[in-house]
């Protein structure tokens, strides 16, 4: 039977999937997998999402934009 905490991390992985078109890993060894989800201008201009994970389990995820590979606030 799944826990509250089990059900909330499916969710946020299938919200991830779902949203972004991406297919996640339902177990990794790595804590962070970087995703390019748009490049434009000739790499000028990218935006990366960034998943977090614990335990293999997806917990956090962030979205960031760049410009000539500087972080925008």
């Amino acid at each position: 039977m799944l826990t509250s905490k089990d059900s909330f991390l499916h969710l946020l992985k299938a919200e991830i999937e779902e949203f972004y078109k991406i297919s996640i890993p339902d177990y990794t060894e790595e804590k962070q997998i970087v995703y390019i989800l748009s490049r434009h201008l000739l790499g000028i201009y990218e935006k990366k999402l960034y998943v977090n994970f614990l335990c293999g389990k997806v917990v956090d995820y962030k979205v960031f934009y760049y410009i000539f590979n500087k972080k925008l606030i």
